[in-house]
């Protein structure tokens, strides 16, 4: 695929539900929490962790100005109740384990219908036998890690994303109708990888990496739903990853010029 050059930046989401989702996504940090760049990870206001996590968790736990107000940081989920519950999920793995727990019909076909609304399931759309809950195809499994993917990088177990998800214009409708293909994270991978040794001279950490491609596909989705063209993935790689440590990428640009100056290169 041809990469281009432009320069332009992408404007803002205009759904501010949606804005929120990649901004934290992305590592933003809630103004009230006030815990600064300590955290690497989205930070989440908690109510309490999981027995056998606390010696993992309690290293990324800090306290906000509330005397019952914790906030956390680390890598482990947040679940709806507030507490942190698990690991990150392995998407590859978990997406049928996820959604053979759902024994709830409505509730199965709700996820699913969100799904495929908001541009998880590409230009598929959900099958007969993942509705009814007896057999799951490719398509439902690659949406729903997809999903799973996303709860990742939010810190989040699924199931409180949801709503927010929903709260995400719609880039499909649930009957048939236009939709939105959003990058697979391996093609959106190559791309970050090679932007990343252009301008940092370095690999993406694995949670760098995990938010830049989330930040790419909701960038699609949202260009999507506002009938917009979004940015080659050339374009978008380069603008990500300029804004993923620019300390670093200033040096590097400083670097290349003292040589090509020291070298007598034009």
């Amino acid at each position: 695929m041809a990469k281009e050059n432009e320069n332009q930046q992408p404007p803002p989401p205009t759904d501010p539900k949606l804005a929120q989702i990649i901004a934290q996504a992305g590592g933003g940090v809630s103004a009230e929490s006030e815990l600064g760049s300590d955290f690497p990870y989205p930070t989440r206001q908690i109510k309490g962790v999981s027995p056998e996590l606390l010696p993992i968790a309690q290293l990324d736990i800090k306290r906000g100005t509330g005397a019952d107000r914790q906030f956390y940081g680390g890598h482990l989920l947040v679940n709806e109740k507030g507490v942190v519950a698990r690991a990150p999920y392995d998407p590859d793995r978990d997406a049928r384990i996820e959604l053979l727990k759902l024994n709830d019909d409505v509730a199965r076909a709700n996820l699913l219908n969100i799904l495929h609304s908001r541009g998880f399931y590409g230009d598929s759309k959900p099958s007969r036998g993942a509705m009814l809950g007896v057999r799951f195809e490719s398509q439902d499994l690659y949406a729903m890690g997809s999903f799973l993917y996303t709860a990742n990088a939010k810190g989040s177990t699924w199931e409180p994303l949801l709503a927010e998800v929903a709260a995400m214009p719609a880039v499909a409708s649930v009957g048939g109708g236009r939709s939105v293909r959003v990058s697979s994270p391996e093609d959106l991978g190559v791309y970050l990888r090679e932007e990343s040794f252009r301008q940092l001279g370095r690999n993406l950490t694995r949670q760098e990496l995990q938010q830049a491609i989330l930040g790419i596909q909701n960038q699609q989705r949202q260009r999507a739903a506002s009938n917009m063209d979004a940015p080659s993935l050339g374009v978008a790689a380069q603008q990500t990853v300029a804004g993923v440590d620019p300390d670093r990428r200033t040096a590097m640009k400083l670097g290349r010029a003292l040589e090509l100056m020291f070298s007598g290169g034009g």
